[in-house]
């Protein structure tokens, strides 16, 4: 029988090694895949990763409990890989980052041959990449991480709303895009 990630999180509140360790077996390929998409620098998604439990281990004493610990452990990356963005920016870049959401790696994971099948799925594909990237974001959040909106929200830094409104409103135009007649 596994353990609920809740009850290894609380082991991890008493600064159990073995519940960390768990942990990030458990979690390490949805954050890396997740910060990928998010940044280019792979190295980088990797030593936010690590930089993240090793804070936590540390730190064990002050963390709170919480409900969803892959919804905080995406926050926690997403949080860092823009930290550490700003970091790399020289000082006289008034902007902080160019959020691209990185879709490319989806392609070679499709295999399509000529089927009508596989050219609407190569079709969405194209169409999925024209999508902003807070757009493609919160589709890849909702459908493929399977989050809930209130996980989204906190992740995104909106409120429930907003991430409803965000993902109806990316449908809608990943729809009208995948319809136009090219």
């Amino acid at each position: 029988m596994q353990i609920s990630d809740e009850k290894l999180w609380e082991s991890c509140l008493t600064g159990d090694k073995e519940a960390f360790k768990e942990i990030y077996c458990r979690f390490y390929s949805l954050l890396y895949n997740y910060g990928s998409k998010l940044v280019s620098d792979k190295d980088l998604v990797k030593d936010c990763i690590q930089d993240i439990f090793i804070k936590l281990i540390q730190n064990y004493p002050s963390l709170s409990p919480t409900p969803n610990v892959k919804g905080y452990l995406i926050k926690a990356l997403r949080n860092k890989l823009y930290d550490a963005l700003e970091k790399e920016k020289p000082t006289d870049d008034i902007t902080l980052y160019e959020e691209v959401f990185i879709t490319d790696e989806l392609f070679p994971l499709l295999s399509f041959d000529d089927s009508e099948v596989d050219d609407r799925a190569r079709r969405l594909m194209q169409v999925f990449s024209l999508l902003s990237s807070h757009q493609q974001e919160i589709i890849y959040l909702y459908y493929v991480n399977e989050l809930k909106h209130e996980e989204i929200a906190e992740i995104m830094g909106i409120n429930y709303q907003s991430s409803k409104n965000l993902l109806f409103r990316s449908l809608s135009s990943l729809k009208k895009l995948y319809l136009k007649k090219d």
